[in-house]
């Protein structure tokens, strides 16, 4: 047991090394008689205390509680929702030679530029869409079912991205001869 613990301490002490976190106690900013709150993302704490791990939201720990157990890391929670961030010039010039080659012929140039795109924005929506109509071409039909299932993961709660992703599975297990299977994603993708 005491290795799980120095496993999750390592990944505690890494997590809180390489990010930066709020200070603990911030008082208000005052900006010419106007009091603002300033916004501190939401932490999980988490403590090793006799074999066991203990994981508190900050709002269920108090300031005083953390002073008096030093003990506790901070480690902060990854936001409920992801906006949609710029796209990295390097996925772009990737995508955009990705077509090209696809267009030329050549399938599997096209491949590895769409994989070195997912490896720098493995969050893509579109590396994944275009990656699996790359593996379709090559008829390799369960990769390119299991790149667009993880594109239906990026996709979560975007309507149009999800009715986009079980469209083309619904293509794949098309041409992969799985009717009824076809016929299921068809059927989700109609819900969207």
């Amino acid at each position: 047991m005491n290795t799980f613990r120095i496993v999750i301490v390592s990944l505690v002490v890494g997590f809180t090394g390489c990010t930066a976190l709020p200070p603990v106690s911030q008082g208000p900013i005052e900006d010419h008689d106007v009091m603002i709150e300033p916004e501190v993302e939401p932490t999980v704490i988490i403590s090793g205390v006799d074999d066991d791990i203990v994981v508190q939201s900050s709002s269920e720990i108090g300031e005083d509680e953390l002073i008096e157990k030093p003990n506790k890391a901070i480690v902060p929670v990854a936001p409920s929702s992801i906006e949609a961030a710029p796209k990295n010039a390097a996925v772009v010039a990737l995508l955009d030679s990705a077509k090209q080659q696809k267009q030329g012929g050549e399938l599997r140039s096209a491949q590895t530029s769409l994989q070195r795109a997912q490896r720098i924005a493995p969050r893509e929506p579109e590396v994944y869409y275009d990656l699996a109509k790359v593996h379709i071409e090559l008829e390799d039909y369960g990769l390119a079912e299991q790149v667009a299932l993880k594109g239906v993961s990026i996709v979560q709660g975007q309507p149009k991205q999800l009715h986009k992703f079980w469209t083309l599975i619904a293509d794949i297990r098309t041409v992969a001869g799985n009717k009824s299977g076809a016929k299921k994603a068809k059927e989700i993708a109609d819900r969207y």
